[in-house]
């Protein structure tokens, strides 16, 4: 006896086949290492209205006053590396790395 293979099954199968690639694929993105993620380019709409910079040590307290000196990317909790790591990424601007010695308007102490 011979196994048909069914116009049902081959839907079936497309469907699951369907719903599987998008997930491969977003799986892949969330576990890029930020050496892969591109900078963030000053001039992103994003990053203007952070106010974020490269280094730290040159923001304009005046403008930022509750900016301290002790503040900067990779003592944020939002910054996702290592204290230690020069790049990472950041869980408000996904997609893009940021320098380890940068700071924005929404820096919140690591915990």
């Amino acid at each position: 006896m011979q196994d048909k293979f069914t116009r049902r099954a081959a839907v079936k199968g497309g469907l699951l086949l369907g719903t599987m690639i998008p997930a491969l694929g977003l799986t892949r993105v969330s576990h890029s290492a930020p050496a892969d993620l591109p900078a963030l380019d000053l001039k992103d709409p994003l990053a203007v209205t952070l106010g974020f910079v490269n280094d730290a040590s040159k923001v304009d307290a005046a403008a930022n006053p509750r900016y301290t000196a002790d503040q900067k990317c990779s003592n944020c909790e939002q910054f996702q590396g290592k204290v230690s790591d020069a790049r990472g990424g950041c869980v408000l601007i996904p997609g893009k790395s940021i320098p380890a010695a940068g700071w924005c308007k929404v820096w919140r102490k690591m915990p």
